[in-house]
């Protein structure tokens, strides 16, 4: 277990994790408000989502593969398992899902730059959050 380097990043991992759930938490408590109901922020709080996992599954997958702070053994029974590999899995699942918010954003600015009378726009801030979640998972 290297020390001198995970006491420092699980720190700062853990402290801006909290922020920016504390921030996630603000914004979806203002959500009914015409500002923070908008597919913009709709999207920022499920890409912090994603970003908070993404961040909770690396370390796991460092802790187990690289440093094996349960010890190679332990490393050997979960290969039988592929725990491992799912933690790997979800970190790239999640870095796709998170290209995939920011393309949906992209489009959304795009058409309200380019088609500003558009119902396009109205129709995309209409949509339920647990839609737009299960949308960029699938």
């Amino acid at each position: 277990f290297r020390s001198d380097y995970w006491i420092p990043l699980c720190t700062f991992a853990f402290i801006s994790s909290i922020l920016y759930l504390r921030e996630l938490y603000l914004i979806y408590k203002k959500r009914h408000t015409p500002t923070y109901s908008s597919f913009f922020y709709k999207m920022f709080c499920i890409g912090g989502l994603f970003d908070v996992l993404s961040v909770v599954w690396y370390i796991l997958a460092q802790w187990l593969y690289v440093d094996q702070i349960f010890g190679s053994s332990f490393l050997l029974t979960l290969n039988h398992h592929n725990i491992p590999n799912i933690c790997y899995y979800y970190i790239y699942y999640f870095l796709y899902a998170q290209i995939f918010i920011i393309i949906l954003v992209s489009a959304n600015r795009l058409v309200a730059i380019h088609f500003p009378l558009s119902q396009f726009m109205t129709r995309c801030d209409r949509f339920p959050i647990c839609f737009l979640f299960i949308f960029t998972i699938l």
